[in-house]
């Protein structure tokens, strides 16, 4: 059965697409069945993160209303992942629990399905949620975005979501020495959410956007995400400093 988990964040622009997709690509590339899932109504990046865009045909909006099969709303990427597409608005008549029951048709077929919530804590939130057995919140080191990993912390602990762990993204070790951002204790303190990695701000990463292949060669950024995947698979793996630098 696969280990769900939602990605989310409380606001836009921590990162939570390319934590998906480059997770989703490090599990892949270690043998692991993944499935992406897109719950950014309206949005839909992971169809351009994964460049599966063009080969959308239907999205697990039409598989709750029948419109499709539940196998005909799955695209395979080059990547080694599958992904469900996220619709152009969330169906107004439907509840995330229906959501929820969708995804664990796919359960037995997978190790891993992640899932991309959208930005906000809104009805989306409450959707890309539901399913998770295990929450990634995503956060920049910065005040702003600790604060709404924060509001999003809460809001989930309101749900009985408890399984949490935190991603700092965009990490910046000189912007910390100077104060430009928070270091990792305090970002600690002000999410409440236990550390499961710490991604350096890293420009290759960008390489992925059009190709949804993870970038090649030494980068500090697809190691740190190959880091992280390692801890979901369950492996010991020390987070050490000198990894960010």
């Amino acid at each position: 059965m696969a280990q769900i988990i939602s990605v989310l964040s409380g606001k836009g622009g921590a990162g939570k697409s390319t934590t998906t997709v480059m997770l989703g690509g490090a599990l892949a590339a270690a043998g692991k069945r993944v499935l992406l899932v897109d719950c950014d109504a309206g949005l839909r990046s992971l169809e351009i993160f994964t460049g599966a865009g063009s080969e959308t045909v239907y999205h697990w909006g039409d598989a709750l209303d029948k419109t499709c099969s539940i196998a005909d709303a799955l695209l395979h990427c080059k990547g080694g992942y599958s992904l469900l597409p996220a619709p152009d608005k969330l169906p107004e008549t439907v509840r995330p629990e229906r959501f929820a029951a969708l995804l664990n048709c796919f359960s037995a077929n997978f190790d891993f399905i992640l899932i991309d919530g959208p930005a906000g804590l809104g009805r989306g939130f409450r959707f890309a949620a539901a399913p998770a057995q295990h929450i990634l919140l995503v956060s920049a080191p910065d005040e702003v975005s600790l604060y709404a990993c924060n509001a999003a912390r809460e809001a989930l602990s309101a749900e009985g979501k408890q399984s949490m762990r935190l991603i700092l993204n965009h990490f910046r070790y000189m912007a910390v020495r100077k104060s430009f951002q928070k270091n990792i204790d305090d970002s600690i303190d002000k999410t409440g959410v236990r550390l499961i990695g710490i991604v350096p701000e890293d420009n290759n990463l960008c390489y992925f956007g059009s190709n949804g292949l993870l970038p090649k060669g030494n980068s500090k950024g697809v190691r740190a995400f190959i880091r992280i995947a390692g801890r979901l698979e369950g492996k010991n793996i020390p987070l050490k400093l000198n990894d960010l630098l």
